[in-house]
């Protein structure tokens, strides 16, 4: 009986932790930010983020997802204007 108990509770811990959101999970952030990021770099961002340090993270950051990338970059939060004119910007062949 005691076994049954016991599984029981397992399985609800479990469910707990399945069904639970991103409010009770660990973020993401930025620890450090990249000034200087070359432009066929920039150029192959397929979208962007932007973290705040008003909310969770420490310090203002852009996410960068670059496309074929493994991991986002993050670059400091300047870089955005930078970005929306290489993204505006006809590529000239």
């Amino acid at each position: 009986m005691e076994l049954k108990a016991t599984s029981l509770l397992l399985l609800i811990c479990v469910a707990i932790i399945h069904t639970s959101d991103e409010a009770g999970a660990i973020p993401r952030c930025c620890m450090t930010v990249t000034k200087r990021i070359p432009r066929e770099v920039l150029r192959a961002v397929t979208t962007h983020e932007t973290q705040s340090k008003s909310g969770r993270c420490e310090i203002d950051a852009l996410i960068l997802h670059i496309r074929n990338g493994k991991k986002p970059l993050c670059a400091h939060p300047k870089l955005r204007k930078v970005l929306k004119k290489l993204k505006k910007k006809p590529k000239l062949a």
